[in-house]
């Protein structure tokens, strides 16, 4: 059995360990700490104008959003119809659209061909087939006329182009 003594560790010689932690050494002192705002008048009148311009853009978007909720509730619409879509849901689609776009008193009156002609203009390039704008045009006052299924979804494919390209009156000029 060992004694206490023999367990012993023999005494550290004086140059052992680091010789930069035997005090020698003075503490290095933290610089203080550095404010992050702003010191200068011209950063907070710049800070200023961009809170400005960024709230500015923001009521801007959120104007065009609510705007253009008609866009998206139509846009819902077409696509809720599925393969069970007629002419007479596409246009009755296209006429809400075009009524909350520009003006009921303008837009409820026309049919035919001037309603057809109304949708033309509406964007800057023709986005309605020849074929479409007869559908339009024709199928809803003639209950004999019948449009082919492969019609009627280019129809939907050109009644949602147009929705989301028409010009809205009440939007920004």
């Amino acid at each position: 059995m060992p004694t206490a003594a023999s367990n012993a560790l023999p005494p550290l010689p004086d140059l052992f360990g680091n010789p930069l932690l035997r005090g020698e050494l003075a503490e290095v002192v933290a610089p203080g700490t550095i404010d992050w705002l702003p010191q200068t008048l011209g950063w907070k009148v710049t800070g200023a104008l961009l809170a400005l311009w960024l709230l500015r853009r923001l009521w801007q978007r959120g104007r065009a959003w609510l705007r253009n909720r008609y866009r998206r509730e139509a846009l819902h619409r077409l696509a809720s119809l599925g393969t069970s879509a007629d002419v007479i849901a596409i246009n009755e689609i296209l006429k809400l659209a075009a009524m909350t776009a520009t003006s009921r008193r303008q837009v409820a009156a026309l049919n035919g061909e001037a309603w057809c002609h109304w949708l033309q203009t509406r964007t800057d390039n023709s986005i309605f087939s020849d074929g479409s704008l007869a559908a339009l045009g024709q199928s809803l006052y003639d209950p004999d006329t019948t449009v082919p299924p492969d019609q009627v979804n280019r129809l939907i494919i050109e009644a949602k182009h147009w929705l989301q390209q028409h010009r809205d009156d009440h939007g920004p000029a």
